[in-house]
């Protein structure tokens, strides 16, 4: 059996009253979608645990079967693996954005979701040109975002991720200080490191002639970089050892990639999938279906676009683009061979544009084979209200795995 299981970011939502109270996907035209849920089998998911609200990273932990609670170490060294940078068991990393400061209050937490346009030359200046007594690996990931792995020989074995970074979580507010989690002599040691680091990277992106420019120009400079997520390459059990099923996964967003690669998936790149709202959606379904088709058992296909409308508060292009994933698992429905692939689409958390951040709403699920997508069942639709009524009920995150594995038996 061949299995499909595309996570949207993001996606579910809540009613509000401007709305009368029907989320993004009820006002949306998903006909492919609704089509799995009416033949297939829906229900309600909490990602992690009811009333918990989390992030991508714990999310697909908890949905791909690795207790977050047993294993996470912070988000850093996925996106770091994510952006490309080869790390090792006990390694630490941070996800960083590229921020704005003026006066020691960060002003814009992200500079610019256009900063690759510009701003690439800031990270070939950050692997060569500080002066620090560390040394560092950093590479872009995605828009305003990079990985950073800390790499001096000087300190291996000697730091750790038990530290709190330096990102103030909102904009204007000061910037942090890295702070140790614990009292252990590894902890403090790592925060006086991590906090000299982050003196000198200001230092040298202030001076550095692209941000003089943009200064002059009246615009935001890239003139800090705010060291988040601090965490260790983590050691967990092989995806294929632990399901049977050699997978892969198609997710250009490098936090997802590096979890992938972390549990044992194989990244494959797609043509043109940015992991923005300029992603190009079918050619992700055409590469999902070239990997079923040939040597894989379980393609994960990510879509992030749906995400970020839900942080920039815009409902309207949260629809857009839930549209747009419809459209793609058209493709897939109507181009791939394989009559008895599995189809699963889920969410992996709220992200309501009224609110522009996480909450800890119940995410749908559905699942379905292609071969029963023209026997309709029930009317149940792929939203948060109708899954409810599907014969899964609610449950969390760590059984979707068991319950994709069961269908597809």
């Amino acid at each position: 059996m061949k299995i499909l299981f595309v996570i949207i970011d993001g996606v579910a939502d809540v009613g509000i009253p401007e709305t009368q109270f029907k989320t993004p996907l009820q006002l949306a035209e998903i006909p492919t979608m609704n089509q799995i849920a009416s033949t297939g089998l829906a229900g309600l998911m909490d990602p992690v645990e009811p009333g918990l609200s989390c992030g991508s990273d714990t999310a697909h932990m908890s949905i791909f079967g690795y207790d977050p609670f047993t294993f996470y170490r912070g988000r850093g060294a996925f996106e770091t693996m994510g952006s490309g940078i080869d790390m090792q068991v006990g390694d630490i990393a941070f996800k960083c954005n590229f921020a704005y400061m003026e006066n020691g209050i960060v002003k814009l937490r992200r500079v610019d979701r256009e900063f690759p346009e510009w701003g690439l030359p800031l990270i070939d200046a950050l692997n060569t040109q500080l002066k620090t007594p560390i040394q560092i690996q950093a590479n872009h990931a995605t828009e305003h975002r990079i990985g950073l792995k800390v790499v001096s020989n000087d300190y291996s074995g000697e730091l750790t991720d038990e530290i709190i970074g330096t990102d103030p979580l909102k904009d204007n507010l000061p910037l942090r200080q890295a702070k140790p989690k614990v009292q252990s002599e590894k902890a403090i040691r790592t925060a006086k490191i991590i906090n000299e680091l982050s003196d000198s990277i200001h230092q040298m992106l202030t001076e550095h002639p692209i941000n003089i420019q943009r200064q002059q120009q009246g615009l935001p400079s890239a003139n800090i970089v705010l060291l988040r997520g601090c965490g260790q390459r983590i050691k967990v059990q092989d995806f294929q050892e632990k399901y049977g099923w050699k997978g892969a996964v198609i997710a250009p967003t490098a936090i997802i990639q590096g979890l992938g690669k972390t549990i044992g998936l194989e990244w494959h790149h797609v043509e043109g999938a940015t992991g923005d709202y300029n992603s190009n959606f079918i050619n992700k379904a055409k590469k999902a279906i070239e990997l079923l088709e040939n040597n894989y058992d379980f393609v994960f296909l990510h879509i992030k676009a749906v995400d970020d409308a839900g942080h920039d508060k815009n409902k309207d292009l949260k629809i857009k683009y839930i549209q747009k994933v419809d459209e793609m698992l058209k493709y897939f429905v109507n181009n791939i061979k394989l009559q008895d692939a599995v189809i699963a689409v889920t969410g992996d958390h709220t992200t309501p544009y009224a609110y522009g951040d996480h909450t800890f709403q119940s995410v749908p699920f559905i699942i379905s084979k292609l071969s029963l997508l023209n026997e309709k069942k029930n009317d149940i639709q792929f939203n948060e209200i109708s899954c409810l009524k599907g014969c899964l009920g609610r449950f969390c995150g760590k059984q979707v795995m068991q319950i994709i594995k069961q269908y597809s038996s």
